[in-house]
């Protein structure tokens, strides 16, 4: 009863599209904006069921930092396949609109994304999840700053396949994938700051992505297939995803925004 009536005297003094959004709700009718400075934690963040982001982040000099060890395993995909591992922080957004994000990215002297064999590990530092749909396909957006940076759209279409566990399935995942150091010289491990910035609308036939970087547009597709099955709502994530590797990687994070608008 008292929760009730303090929710309903903040609506009062702060501004309505803080307000305009339930963390359970699926649409909205407001435009909804966030801003996160990293001079604190979030108050609300999604992490995954092991919760592995609590150990893995903190707020450093009003940064965040991201820390993965070998063997955070976050999810229950990682515990039962053992080759991944991973601590993001994610944000419950409608589904019907247009997400935008942004946030500014870089990497720490030393940092690296190779095995003992030299070989690159995909390292991801950014995705948008459609639960459930995604549970068992390919986000729709993701950045990587593995191989010096790449950025993917994704869609999909009917017919045969296998999802990320090797099941078969009926969609076929197409990816759009730019290498940003071969086409553009931006390269996300040169230990300076990059600012990302990526616009999403899903939808069956008329989806929309589109990943900017350092201002320069890295990768923009119209008319996507981008949208597979029901899902509840949008879940950008920040953090790090990745192939197992047996040291530490470290990411900082910082002014991270969001602007949903309906449509």
């Amino acid at each position: 009863m008292y929760f009730k009536y303090l929710l309903i005297l903040c609506s009062l003094i702060f501004p309505s599209k803080i307000f305009a959004y339930s963390f359970d709700q699926k649409t909205s009718d407001k435009e909804i904006t966030r801003f996160y400075d990293f001079s604190k934690m979030p108050n609300y963040y999604l992490p995954h069921k092991y919760n592995t982001t609590k150990k893995a982040a903190q707020i450093e000099n009003e940064t965040l930092k991201v820390t993965v060890e070998p063997g955070m395993r976050g999810s229950t995909f990682d515990k039962e396949f053992k080759q991944t591992e991973r601590a993001l922080l994610g944000f419950k957004m409608p589904i019907n609109g247009t997400l935008y994000y942004s946030f500014v990215v870089k990497t720490p002297e030393g940092f690296k994304s190779v095995d003992e064999q030299f070989d690159e590990v995909r390292t991801m530092i950014t995705q948008v999840k459609t639960p459930p749909a995604t549970h068992s396909l390919s986000p729709p957006v993701a950045v990587y700053v593995s191989d010096y940076g790449s950025a993917k759209c994704l869609e999909y279409k009917e017919g045969p396949s296998r999802d990320t566990r090797g099941r078969k399935n009926n969609i076929k995942q197409i990816s759009h994938t730019v290498r940003i150091y071969d086409l553009y010289r931006i390269d996300l491990n040169d230990r300076d700051w990059h600012k990302i910035e990526i616009t999403l609308r899903i939808s069956k036939t008329n989806g929309y992505c589109k990943i900017v970087i350092d201002g320069q547009t890295i990768i923009e597709k119209n008319n996507l297939s981008n949208l597979a099955g029901k899902i509840k709502y949008l879940r950008p994530q920040i953090g790090i995803y990745r192939d197992n590797l047996s040291y530490n990687q470290t990411v900082y994070f910082d002014d991270l925004k969001f602007k949903f608008t309906p449509e």
